[in-house]
């Protein structure tokens, strides 16, 4: 496989004209906002009366109208304790980061004002317009605290794995350190910040910045209106909360007015959509076919090349993931921005069964091959991926036996190295961190140790080598075979307009728009 590298770069993304519009509305009312010191407390709470009318906010209805979307009451209201994705799906509505992530895992500053980057440190100046919904404005103090509990939090420990520590510079001002230069740091620090002190144990209801705050009293739980918060006043007031069995058809649920939307990352494997209202966007989660080094063959990079030459990811794709998916031939997201820009040509890449076949007789093997995959037989998506896998790989001459486990069966499977390829998974983040995959503590099951692309991950992550030279070594080791990158989706009701938008971490993204009728 010949590489070629494009000159030029592309632009990365950059927020709609309307984002632009409503930062400038809200910078316009910060600075009309009067500020009052409570006294014998450090707190400073920002008022909203005595607002003249250049300084008001936009209103985009005179009446106050709500929605319904599912909650899981057995689960935490706490961002960091959070279990059920019917709840982590709420943490938008209540809770800004200090980036948020667009579809091309571009970082754009929410809360942060402004950032810089200097070695192996990120400092961020905070929008001290930005207050919580008890009025409180936003300090350095809230993201410190912030992310030391990300930082043992299961959602976004992860995420931040590369991130050592944060300090306060200024009340301001705060310091990330990283364990190495990152070139897309930014993007990990997509945390949610909550007030200082009020998310300590899990049930705890923290206070936050976001469009609504919590409102529970008694059984009846909702999200009200944030009237400090910096986005334009919304038509939706209120977000009634309501109870979700764990168990429930969340389709069903809506189809019967129950509730009016709700995100589905598709993890079950299954797409039962109906004839819903629904929009996409991408998810970090790549998929791709592991490889036991030690098996018969498989420890030829030439064999490995020819396996991921003959996969047709066009009908993975659009047959097996039932077009909620994007097709990828390296690790990263064909659409992350820092991909993009680097101009790594792919062009050449894709299904040619004649390469393929070149690669298996000149590493040798001209003989019919046996291999097993093993897939989790939970995941209807994986499962038809691995039959098309398998008659794909009947071109060159190898038959593949498909193994259906549980989850149980399947892990244990990995562990013990039984298997010769098996259909794998990896949530790599919004910073396209592949160090679980390559790095020191890899989770990555059968590759051999004398594989060299760790190292080189290594220097790239360390800035010594381009993102280019790192995707070369990749292409030309092929320790794992990419295959797509999963899409998730919004599915809502059509009394909403206009039409509903989500990014993967901002599911309710222009829910400040919705109007909602009947």
């Amino acid at each position: 496989m010949r590489l070629t590298i494009k000159q030029g770069k592309q632009s990365p993304s950059t927020p709609s004209a309307l984002s632009n519009a409503i930062r400038f509305s809200a910078l316009t009312l910060s600075l009309t906002l009067m500020v009052l010191s409570l006294a014998g407390c450090g707190d400073t709470v920002i008022a909203t009366e005595g607002l003249t009318s250049s300084a008001e906010k936009v209103v985009t209805a005179d009446i106050s109208q709500s929605v319904n979307i599912g909650y899981y009451e057995e689960d935490s209201f706490n961002p960091f304790f959070m279990k059920n994705d019917l709840n982590t799906d709420l943490i938008s509505l209540v809770f800004e980061p200090l980036f948020d992530i667009d579809d091309s895992f571009y970082p754009v500053e929410n809360l942060a004002l402004s950032y810089e980057t200097e070695g192996v440190t990120l400092t961020v100046t905070l929008d001290t317009s930005a207050a919580f919904s008890d009025g409180v404005q936003i300090s350095s103090s809230d993201v410190v605290y912030s992310f030391n509990l990300a930082k043992t939090s299961s959602l976004y420990k992860s995420e931040l794995s590369n991130v050592s520590s944060a300090a306060a510079s200024a009340a301001d001002k705060v310091v990330f350190t990283f364990t190495a230069a990152r070139e897309n740091a930014a993007a990990a620090l997509n945390f949610p910040i909550v007030k200082n002190a009020t998310a300590d144990s899990d049930t705890d209801i923290p206070v936050g910045t976001g469009l609504y705050g919590y409102s529970v009293s008694g059984d009846d739980k909702a999200l009200e209106y944030n009237v400090y918060c910096r986005s334009p006043e919304p038509s939706v007031k209120t977000v009634n909360l309501v109870s979700i069995p764990a168990s429930s058809t969340l389709i069903h649920t809506l189809e019967l007015g129950t509730i009016d939307a709700y995100f589905d990352d598709l993890s079950s494997g299954s797409n039962s959509l109906s004839n819903s209202s629904n929009t996409k966007t991408n998810l970090p989660n790549l998929v791709f076919i592991g490889i036991n080094s030690s098996s018969y063959g498989l420890s030829s990079a030439a064999v490995r090349q020819a396996l991921f030459c003959s996969v047709n990811r066009t009908s993975i794709v659009k047959n097996s993931f039932k077009n909620y998916a994007v097709e990828s031939y390296t690790p990263y997201h064909p659409q992350w921005y820092v991909f993009t820009e680097s101009g790594y040509d792919t062009s050449g890449f894709g299904l040619d069964y004649s390469s393929a076949g070149e690669l298996m007789t000149a590493a040798g093997f001209t003989e019919e091959l046996n291999y097993t995959l093993i897939v989790y037989a939970g995941n209807n998506f994986k499962v038809a991926a691995a039959e098309e896998i398998a008659d794909c790989f009947e071109n060159i001459g190898i038959n593949l036996t498909i193994s259906e486990l549980t989850w149980s069966e399947y892990q244990t499977a990995l562990i013990n190295g039984d298997y010769d390829l098996y259909l794998g998974e990896i949530k790599v983040g919004a910073a396209m961190d592949l160090s679980a995959l390559f790095g020191g503590s890899s989770v990555l099951y059968g590759v051999s140790s004398s594989d060299t692309t760790g190292t080189a991950y290594t220097e790239y992550a360390n800035g010594n080598i381009s993102l280019t030279a790192f995707t070369d070594s990749f292409m030309q080791n092929m320790p794992i075979i990419p295959l797509c990158f999963r899409m998730g989706t919004l599915v809502y009701s059509d009394r909403i307009s206009p039409a509903a938008d989500c990014d993967y971490l901002n599911v309710y993204k222009n829910i400040y728009e919705w109007s909602v009728s009947g």
